[in-house]
């Protein structure tokens, strides 16, 4: 008889990205929930979370262990043999001598986890098998007890269930029992770290056994922090104990798991993982499935029509770090797999569907997996000032018009965005003038009232700051959301002092920055400077154009053309990093008298410069020695994250990266779709100076224009490249 069980998942809003998920609060209809799946953890943290075990019991024969039973797993992961009317006995790596002599049964896992420090936010040892009452009675304490240890050490560390949960089928000496129990062990783990388990002990039945066959084996579950080289991810762990199948009676269970989201951003194959610990799935047995979300669930090892088959996965692959190290464990099943394409897992997604169901197997869900990566914002914003006179100088009492504008041009939200500009002292904020021009969540047209707290807008009249905070969902009191690809514009108005009669206006410059969080609450920001000359004579030179751009990490390109020229003896290119205090850093001959057309440039080496502006102005000095000077041109650097150079670009299959780096540090390289989608990612170690990156088999990417994107600690930086 077919049995069907459908789970719906619900999901609370968090900030960041990996999520551990497995089950909530059942609303039941038969009696195969035994107990509700509830949170254990919950956490945004620069880390992820591990799951290793293995079994405890095995098939024997007349030689031992029989392999061939146990290794029968054909490519899909299904197998001919299962434990049902099968002889199951101990598996015991320990023997029976030394101290072999503490365990009926024993069997060793290791625990892998990312370069670097790690620390343990939690471990959970669960164990489980199928027990006869008359030979373990799972009412008595010391029934409900196993034993680890770590390495090589001689000494076991005996730990007593903090929960068991149980079947009960069967009438006096007869009862049945299929068993899940769990401790905690986090400051066992803490101390030990990255290893072998060595893991026993446990009460399991043993022989031939035709309720479903014996069976028993332990999991365990990690959270751990990595603040070198892991993502930001959002952290779930639920736990409970179902049974799917009961006596051949239908049953239909629903559960709503709270506490989680999908993070913003596009969601690649890869940013989401889900995972799964079930108890006594049988890999003989075919006619179960996994939905996900109305999708059913497979890959290479897990099949579409027998998920849980016995076997120990990671993402299509057998995990062999294990000893015995079986493909069918006969009894417990710890797989997991990508979810990111395929099983309609969209972005800001309150729910997920998870449907169980089987036709001829049993098997007990215990722990489930769901992980989510979070995605980065990229605010920028830009910032121009208009003169009312429309000649670009700054004359006394003239209304001057600011106009903010950004956007979100990253894969994730940017969340609580404000930006903050604080006016120079030789201008004055005109009162109410603060208006929207567009904006996510702001109503075009509509004006600040310049009171702090009531509105989006404020200004601080004792430093002379305005604010304003952007974004769906801003108010008075914190900044909005920018999804990708929102942007906003903003215009304020401020009117230009009097600076006295012995006094001239000084070079206007004042600089905007938006500050946002990504949904890991990890901060970003970007800078915009407006610039506007005070009212003065020209330059003794018709200056066509004065450009400085920033053509790498460390150097930037200055550029001017002059259409005339008189008694020009020399131009002296001066560098500013506030605006206002101005040093020479390079001297270019002029042309004396000419009316025809030249066009000058120089690069400065900006190597040594700690901070993320820079300013620049030209001294045009006659042959006489008198001297002017142009307009004030900013450059914003990128300290910290070079530009990189690719080839061959146009690539066929691969392609090679050199980048310039200033420290050691791990980066990530991603290459997007046009529209922010990843399509394949690698982690790479910098190091300080000239780093070489091989991105290998790009050969399945369609024909196109793509973006290579590497991701810092000190910010994104993109390049784009054609797949021809």
């Amino acid at each position: 008889m077919k049995t069907t069980t459908t789970q719906t998942i619900c999901i609370k809003q968090i900030k960041i990205a990996l999520l551990l998920l497995t089950a909530v609060s059942f609303s039941i209809t038969s009696n195969a929930q035994f107990r509700t799946y509830a949170k254990v953890f919950s956490d945004n943290i620069k880390g992820g979370t591990a799951m290793f075990g293995n079994t405890l019991t095995h098939i024997v024969n007349t030689s031992g262990a029989d392999t061939a039973k146990m290794n029968n797993n054909r490519a899909n992961g299904n197998s001919g043999f299962g434990n049902d009317n099968s002889n199951i006995q101990y598996v015991d790596i320990d023997g029976n001598t030394g101290i072999g002599t503490a365990t009926r049964n024993s069997s060793s896992a290791d625990l892998v986890l990312p370069t670097g420090t790690n620390t343990i936010k939690l471990a959970r040892l669960y164990w489980g098998a199928q027990v006869k009452k008359s030979e373990f009675n799972l009412d008595i304490d010391s029934v409900k007890r196993i034993k680890i240890r770590f390495g090589n050490s001689s000494t076991y560390t005996e730990y007593a269930a903090a929960q068991l949960d149980k079947t009960v089928s069967g009438t006096g000496s007869s009862i049945i029992n299929q068993y899940q129990a769990y401790t905690d062990i986090t400051p066992f783990v803490q101390s030990k770290g990255a290893g072998t388990y060595t893991v026993g002990n446990i009460a399991a039945s043993v022989g031939s056994s035709g309720t479903g066959g014996n069976f028993g084996g332990w999991c365990i579950v990690i959270v751990y922090e990595n603040l070198l080289t892991a993502d930001y991810n959002s952290v779930r762990v639920y736990d409970g104990f179902q049974q799917v199948y009961n006596g051949g009676s239908a049953q239909i269970s629903s559960v709503t798991l709270t506490g989680l989201n999908v993070p913003s951003g596009s969601i690649s194959f890869r940013d989401a993982k889900m995972g799964a610990m079930v108890w006594e799935g049988d890999a003989n047995l075919k006619m179960d499935y996994l939905k996900i979300n109305g999708s059913n669930f497979y890959n290479g090892l897990n099949a579409v029509d027998n998920p849980w088959n016995g076997t120990i996965t990671d993402t299509g692959r057998h995990v062999t770090n294990k000893s015995p190290n079986y493909t069918n464990q006969m009894g417990i099943d710890i797989d997991q797999f990508y979810v990111g394409n395929g099983y309609g897992i969209k972005p800001g997604d309150t729910t997920v569907a998870l449907e169980f169901g089987t036709e001829a197997d049993r098997y007990f869900p215990g722990l489930f997996t769901f992980q989510i990566k979070t995605s980065n914002p990229t605010i920028i914003i830009d910032k121009f000032v208009k003169d009312a006179n429309l000649n670009n100088i700054a004359e006394i009492n003239e209304v001057l018009t600011y106009t903010l504008k950004g956007k979100n041009i990253g894969l994730g939200n940017a969340n609580l965005c404000s930006i903050i500009d604080t006016l120079p002292k030789n201008v004055t904020y005109v009162p109410g003038s603060m208006k929207v021009i567009t904006g996510a969540g702001l109503t075009p047209g509509s004006y600040f009232t310049d009171n702090i707290g009531d509105d989006q807008g404020d200004f601080y009249s004792v430093n002379t700051v305005v604010v304003c905070r952007v974004g769906t969902g801003a108010n008075g009191n914190k900044g909005g959301i920018l999804a990708p690809q929102e942007s906003f514009e903003i215009e304020f108005q401020v009117t230009v002092n009097n600076p006295g009669q012995t006094l001239s206006i000084a070079p206007i410059i004042n600089v905007a920055r938006i500050t946002g969080f990504s949904d890991a609450g990890i901060k970003s920001t970007d800078d915009a400077t407006a610039i506007l000359e005070p009212q003065g004579g020209p330059l003794p030179v018709t200056l066509k154009t004065f450009l400085a751009n920033l053509v790498s990490a460390n150097l930037v390109k200055l550029n001017w053309v002059t259409t005339m020229e008189i008694n020009c003896s020399r131009y002296d290119i001066e560098r500013s990093f506030d605006g206002k205090m101005f040093n020479t850093v390079s001297t270019v001959a002029g042309n004396g008298n000419t009316n025809v057309e030249k066009n000058y440039t120089i690069n400065d080496d900006v190597t040594a410069v700690t901070g993320n502006m820079v300013y620049y102005r030209l001294k045009q000095v006659d042959f006489d020695g008198k001297k002017s000077y142009s307009k004030v041109v900013s450059v914003k650097l990128k300290k910290g994250t070079s530009d990189f150079t690719v080839s061959p670009n146009p690539f066929s299959s691969y392609v090679n990266i050199n980048i310039d780096y200033s420290k050691n540090e791990t980066s990530v390289v991603r290459v997007l779709s046009m529209s922010g989608k990843q399509l394949a990612s690698k982690n790479v170690q910098l190091h300080k100076g000239t780093n070489y990156v091989a991105l290998q088999e790009l050969s399945s990417l369609p024909a196109g224009n793509y973006l290579l994107q590497f991701n810092t600690t000190e910010g994104s930086i993109f390049k784009q490249v054609t797949k021809q």
